[in-house]
């Protein structure tokens, strides 16, 4: 049994690293966990604000047991589906393609 820890190898993995297909991959899925996160952790510390300064805004009632801050946890959780969907899609069409493309030229030797 070999091993594949090479300095051939080892020197093909840090070009792939330091190459600009890895680095747009890289900004890509960064760019997206940024602005994912942006708008999940402002939602929740605009809820965090209204609670804190405004309580009686979230004690409103929307009907039985609903009041606004129920259903602002609510949504939460929809946005948590919503957000997880989109990345799903957008790892489909825009990351999955490069990542193979980047595999591929990594693994052409190997094959």
């Amino acid at each position: 049994m070999g091993t594949m820890n090479s300095p051939a190898n080892v020197d093909r993995y840090v070009a792939v690293h330091d190459s600009a297909q890895f680095k747009a991959l890289r900004r890509q899925s960064n760019a997206f966990i940024l602005w994912a996160s942006v708008i999940f952790f402002g939602w929740w510390f605009l809820g965090c604000v209204l609670a804190t300064f405004v309580p009686e805004f979230f004690r409103q009632g929307l009907g039985g047991p609903m009041n606004v801050g129920l259903l602002f946890v609510l949504l939460s959780f929809a946005f948590v589906v919503t957000i997880s969907a989109v990345y799903l899609r957008f790892a489909r069409t825009r990351l999955d393609p490069l990542s193979e493309q980047i595999r591929a030229d990594l693994e052409g030797d190997l094959r």
